[in-house]
């Protein structure tokens, strides 16, 4: 699987998770047959590091979210942000925040809707150039 597949399917088990309010494990299951995307050891990591930090991260999203409270989020968008808050927190010696940032636009263009683009680049890049301080 690459990179991109891993967060694809990663945030597939992590947005059925925060609907379902299910353990990794039980909608990993699932999700290789219901939406034909393997699912692997990456997946299941990323899901899980992601998970474990949720709180973390979403302070970090209500910082840079001048405009909405983590609540007010969609789950989708919020699913989205989460993956390239953790990379870009955690991950940033593996993965080019870029990159990440990156990531996140294309899984945007994917699954949310089309204005929430600009929302996500917007609270990635202000967070990003936080962090090169």
């Amino acid at each position: 699987m690459t990179k991109h597949e891993v967060r694809e399917a990663a945030f597939i088990i992590l947005y059925q998770m925060e609907i379902t309010g299910q353990a990794v494990d039980e909608v990993s299951e699932g999700t290789s047959e219901e939406f034909e995307m393997p699912v692997n050891n990456a997946v299941i990591k990323l899901a899980e590091n992601v998970w474990s930090r949720k709180e973390e991260i979403d302070a970090i999203i209500g910082k840079y979210s001048p405009s909405r409270s983590v609540a007010r989020i969609s789950k989708i968008n919020l699913t989205i942000l989460r993956i390239s808050v953790y990379e870009l927190t955690f991950e940033k010696e593996k993965i080019p925040p870029k990159v990440s940032i990156n990531e996140a636009i294309e899984l945007s263009k994917a699954y949310a809707e089309n204005n929430d683009k600009a929302f996500i680049n917007g609270v990635l890049n202000s967070y990003y150039k936080d962090l090169e301080k």
